[in-house]
């Protein structure tokens, strides 16, 4: 019973953090902070080793706004002004994202022979070049804060099914955690399900049924997850870039992104607009709302979210040997495939054999017309920021080729 103590003491830290972050969620970060402190600490005196030690990334960038003094009052008059109602919308923060009608799973870039997938030893010999490549590439200022925790964040697991998923934002995770909800699900629960209710699953990111390996200290490298099936799913940077563009800092259902305007859109109105444009905002949200030139700006001046960071910082496959690499751009056919893999025979997990275009513009040719629309110099920038994923997946850069939005590692049967 030597780990008694332990076990009492994270069973408390952990009871306080709860009660805070439902009350007074400002002060979580730093709760959670001293919690994996402490629960490290512990560890180490009492001699448990059951997984490597946990380390949190530093706290977020200057443009993040403050909550004290001024800011705290500014946060107070954009709650009154976006007028989100919290009661029926739930707290956004920046590991949550939002199940909107603009379903990127649902666009028509994906091809339709459904019994093809991404050619794993295309991606393999891929790999081992651009690795090599990328290595004096420095990483953004947000990759190097969550690099220690970004594997053991974003990587979900399914015990039953022995998988891997490292879960990157606005590259069809939410369909990817609908599936994994309705897996963990008995089987006539599951049989009953219609693909109706599938996609209407709502809150999948924050569902308790979903793990986390942060949840259970654990590891992508580390034993049992050693031998799990894993896997990860990429896509364009450019047509990301547009997608959380438009689904973060865009009107959606009528409604302004609350959290990612505080944090995100007033610092780009604030940087790019000059004085009062934060008051004309304020007085006005719906008229006012962030561009995608202005966006751009932001990107450009340090102002980034997990949900348009290089994909390659997240789940890092230079460290990480996934058994499947798939591609949004080959969606449906990764899908099927992954789920044969893993003797998932629900048809109601199963994508389409075509891809139903929605009532929205696809975000493929939404980029083309935003992309040019910009300077040379600002898709270089783009281009540099994004350059290690650029590399690692052989994505063109110009919007206007033949080859866009696809990778250079082709499909197989």
């Amino acid at each position: 019973m030597k780990n008694l103590p332990v076990i009492l003491c994270i069973l408390a830290l952990a009871g306080v953090g709860i009660y805070i972050y439902q009350f007074h969620e400002d002060k979580y970060q730093s709760v959670v902070s001293y919690v994996v402190q402490s629960a490290n600490s512990l560890k180490q005196r009492v001699g448990v080793n059951q997984g490597p030690i946990v380390t949190l990334p530093a706290t977020t960038s200057e443009h993040v706004t403050s909550q004290s003094g001024k800011e705290a009052v500014l946060n107070n008059i954009v709650d009154a002004v976006l007028k989100e109602d919290d009661s029926k919308n739930v707290k956004e923060d920046d590991s949550k994202e939002d199940d909107s009608k603009e379903d990127d799973s649902k666009e028509d870039d994906s091809k339709e022979e459904v019994e093809r997938h991404t050619d794993q030893d295309m991606w393999m010999k891929k790999r081992s070049e651009a690795c090599e490549k990328i290595k004096t590439i420095p990483m953004s200022k947000y990759g190097e804060n969550i690099q220690g925790i970004a594997l053991n964040y974003f990587t979900k697991f399914d015990s039953n099914y022995k998988f891997l998923y490292c879960s990157i934002p606005k590259v069809a995770s939410t369909n990817w955690k609908r599936t994994m909800i309705v897996l963990s699900m008995d089987k006539k629960s599951r049989d009953k399900m219609t693909r109706a209710q599938v996609n209407a699953l709502k809150n999948v990111h924050n569902d308790p049924r979903i793990q986390a390996l942060t949840k259970v200290d654990g590891n992508i490298l580390y034993p049992p997850y050693r031998d799990y099936y894993k896997f990860v799913m990429f896509r364009h940077p450019f047509t990301r870039m547009v997608s959380a563009w438009r689904n973060k800092l865009l009107m959606v259902d009528g409604r302004i992104n609350k959290y990612f305007y505080k944090n995100y859109g007033i610092p780009i109105i604030k940087l790019l607009r000059g004085k009062g444009a934060e008051t004309k905002f304020l007085k006005n949200p719906a008229g006012n709302l962030v561009t995608f030139q202005e966006f751009v700006g932001g990107v450009k001046s340090g102002i980034v979210d997990r949900h348009w960071m290089p994909q390659s910082e997240i789940c890092q496959p230079c460290a990480v040997r996934y058994n499947h690499v798939g591609f949004f751009e080959y969606l449906n056919d990764d899908t099927n495939y992954i789920l044969d893999q893993l003797g998932v025979g629900d048809e109601v997990v199963k994508a389409d054999k075509v891809s139903p275009s929605g009532q929205y513009k696809s975000t493929t040719e939404v980029t083309k017309e935003l992309f040019n629309s910009l300077s040379q110099s600002d898709i270089d920038a783009l281009y540099q920021f994004y350059k290690r994923d650029f590399i690692l997946f052989g994505y063109d850069k110009d919007v206007n080729s033949p080859s866009f939005p696809f990778p250079s590692i082709p499909e197989v049967t």
